[in-house]
């Protein structure tokens, strides 16, 4: 390489150099040095540090927010002095009113959350004031709950994201770390004034709503949240009952909405089904018999809710009897080959008015129970009907089958001694 090359290689690498350094002076210029992670970073107390890794994976701080947005103060500088001046903006940790009044600073903000989330509602903390937490929170109660303590401080996630304790599954859960702690909620009463009881995780635990939440996945079955709201959380009013169970049983609410109990039942659906433990129903709740819920009010025998309520199970079962009964001999035709595609299709039809006549049981109306039934049982006639002509039909095939397998041995049997004679002929 000659010298002059040389000195022309040198001075490329001290322009890259030059560059390089006054590149990364750009860039550092560009991020500010944020005093508030940098001192809380390096102490020993994990009250203190902690915030600053559960920071780090916050929506907020994905979005740019820093510790300055909710807590004020100077986070150019490391002198806590200045920092934590109140003239400089600082406004320390809030707690209680002051959480909700933080967080609406931006969720109340339709402006604001149009560039971040347009989707989002901005009438949280409107919503919050009229919940059981808001008013209580409103009188000076500092234990009631408040964004922090649904939402966390600062390791707060998206509500989609599984590991959010807003999420679906993790709702139950969240609700519970105050309303299953009996000192907690000691000295909380309904409107009322009766206690307010711990139980409701354990028993909506055993509901068909958290199996099918928790076990079978499906999102859309209600928690917590869904009966009782999210910011404007509260119990449901007598009056309102019937309404939140129709949210996903618009069916059945309208069908007991026309019943002569929708104006007897003060608590409507939980009447029967209960609230937090909503179990599995079966056709055993309905009846004449002890262990039925009709007998709890309707236990004597010229009750006219009495003969009702078995004239109802009766429909019922009779049903249920003759499409068990069709069912087996449509398998049976169809096990032994025979087409009897259109006899299953009008079995489908006869399990939805099974289905449909479970339905009418919310009318409390024996007439209406056995209109659906009767429409049922007409149809398992024409199934029936079909069924039995099928194993006809095979019955039949099967002794025209035996008949020509004779028929054929027989000439086999006259061929092969036909064929022996004339053999015996020629010799």
């Amino acid at each position: 390489m000659t010298r002059l090359s040389t000195r022309f290689a040198a001075r490329v690498m001290g322009l890259l150099f030059l560059g390089g350094v006054m590149s990364a002076q750009h860039v550092s210029a560009q991020v500010p040095v944020d005093g508030c992670v940098t001192c809380h970073a390096g102490l020993t107390q994990s009250e203190l540090s902690s915030p600053v890794s559960a920071f780090r994976t916050d929506v907020h701080s994905e979005r740019g927010f820093r510790c300055v947005d909710c807590h004020g103060g100077d986070p150019t500088t490391q002198d806590k002095a200045r920092a934590k001046d109140p003239a400089r903006g600082y406004r320390g940790k809030p707690r209680g009113a002051q959480i909700v009044t933080t967080c609406a600073r931006c969720h109340s903000d339709a402006g604001l959350m149009r560039t971040f989330a347009p989707a989002q509602r901005v009438d949280q903390a409107a919503e919050y004031a009229t919940s059981a937490h808001g008013i209580r929170l409103a009188t000076g109660d500092q234990n009631v709950a408040t964004c922090a303590s649904c939402h966390h401080a600062h390791g707060i996630r998206r509500v989609k994201d599984a590991r959010a304790p807003v999420f679906p599954t993790n709702v139950a859960a969240l609700c519970a770390s105050c309303h299953s702690d009996p000192q907690h909620m000691k000295g909380y009463t309904s409107s009322g004034g009766a206690s307010i009881p711990t139980s409701q995780r354990d028993d909506y635990e055993k509901s068909v709503h958290f199996t099918a939440l928790t076990r079978q996945n499906d999102l859309s079955a209600p928690t917590c949240n869904d009966c009782h709201g999210n910011h404007g959380a509260a119990p449901p009013g007598v009056d309102a009952v019937s309404n939140v169970c129709g949210t996903c049983h618009a069916v059945f609410a309208a069908k007991f909405a026309t019943s002569a109990h929708s104006q007897i039942f003060d608590r409507a659906c939980v009447e029967c089904h209960s609230n937090h433990a909503v179990l599995t129903t079966s056709d055993e709740m309905i009846g004449t018999s002890k262990d039925t819920l009709c007998w709890t009010c309707h236990e004597a025998a010229d009750d006219a809710g009495f003969v009702g309520a078995g004239r109802m199970r009766t429909s019922i079962e009779s049903l249920k009897t003759a499409l068990a009964a069709n069912s087996d001999l449509i398998a049976r035709a169809r096990n032994a080959g025979m087409e009897v595609s259109d006899e299953e299709l009008a079995l489908a039809e006869v399990r939805t008015k099974l289905t449909q006549a479970r339905t009418e049981i919310h009318t409390f109306d024996p007439a209406a129970v056995d209109q659906v039934v009767n429409e049922g049982l007409k149809a398992l006639t024409a199934v029936e009907l079909a069924g039995n002509q099928a194993l006809a039909d095979l019955q039949y095939r099967r002794r025209g089958l035996f008949i020509s397998l004779v028929a054929i041995l027989l000439v086999v049997v006259g061929l092969f001694l036909k064929i022996r004679e004339l053999n015996l002929r020629r010799q």
